[in-house]
């Protein structure tokens, strides 16, 4: 099958796919291609169903799952060009969950307490300002700081598009307190990993934001896209429009930046309720100021 999957990996490379989204792609139909007991012309629609059914009842996660889904659509369709539709290779459907949103103060426990580092101060308060995703923090260089005009250049987001951020006084303040404190510098990466020739690990970030997190006394579940959901929720909070919360995180649709109408705290209190707009009557207490 070794042909098939360099197939694969020049058919998405001539479309311009992510490398990460190519090593995921030819990844996952690696693994397909272990498990079949018959020759790949020969297989179709049930027999790939039959592989998801399996899936499913081994406990895969949703995000492997579909993963799968769009490697086997894409060589399917795209490499072996099969005469029956590839719809028949259902995703599969995702319970939705409100995202997790710290308070004001939590968010400034928790930044006072990265203070005592100056890289850990510098990660904290990007996450939280410019609203990045991991990948992006790590992948952002030196020159990406535009301070001149004080935005933040995002090269490269999800969906392989780029965006500007607003650049904080505060936030460039502290990035230029963290390059001075900095015994060996990068001139490409912001946040060098060991090997100045790499950036920063993901790994690295997610285990200092849960040091600091414990530290802060936070209980609740965080991680660094976390502070991505309370840049959302507390732009909405401050009377931010959708369209603009939707262009500063880089969401294709609109509908994807909605869900911070379901925990924006003045959109909730803004909803008269019912119970409280019932004529008086005796089942009802009196409320006393």
């Amino acid at each position: 099958m070794n042909e098939e999957l360099e197939a694969t990996r020049k058919a998405l490379v001539i479309r311009n796919y992510a490398a990460k989204t190519v090593s995921c792609y030819v990844s996952v139909l690696r693994r397909y291609f272990a498990q079949l007991d018959k020759p790949i012309d020969q297989i179709g629609p049930a027999d790939i169903q039959a592989w998801q059914y399996h899936l499913v009842s081994q406990g895969v996660s949703w995000t492997l799952f579909n993963q799968m889904v769009c490697a086997l659509r894409f060589y399917f369709d795209k490499v072996r060009g099969c005469d029956w539709p590839i719809t028949h290779i259902p995703f599969q459907r995702r319970r939705r969950k409100l995202p997790t949103v710290l308070s004001r103060e939590e968010v400034a426990r928790l930044i006072e307490v990265s203070r005592r580092d100056p890289m850990h101060y510098a990660i904290c308060a990007l996450l939280y300002s410019a609203g990045l995703r991991l990948g992006e923090l790590v992948s952002l260089c030196v020159t990406d700081i535009d301070s001149q005009n004080m935005v933040i250049h995002v090269r490269q987001g999800k969906g392989g598009k780029d965006r500007l951020v607003q650049l904080s006084p505060l936030l460039l303040l502290i990035l230029r307190d963290y390059w001075r404190s900095r015994a060996v510098k990068s001139y490409t990466w912001l946040f060098p990993g060991r090997d100045t020739g790499m950036h920063l690990d993901p790994s690295t970030v997610q285990r200092i934001l849960a040091r600091i997190v414990k530290e802060a006394g936070i209980d609740k579940p965080v991680s660094p896209h976390t502070l991505r959901h309370c840049f959302a929720t507390h732009l909405l909070e401050s009377h931010t429009d959708l369209r603009t919360i939707q262009a500063l995180l880089g969401h294709s649709n609109i509908q994807t930046t909605e869900v911070y109408l379901h925990v924006a705290a003045h959109h909730l209190q803004a909803v008269a309720n019912p119970l409280d707009n019932l004529p008086p009557c005796s089942v009802i207490p009196e409320v006393k100021s």
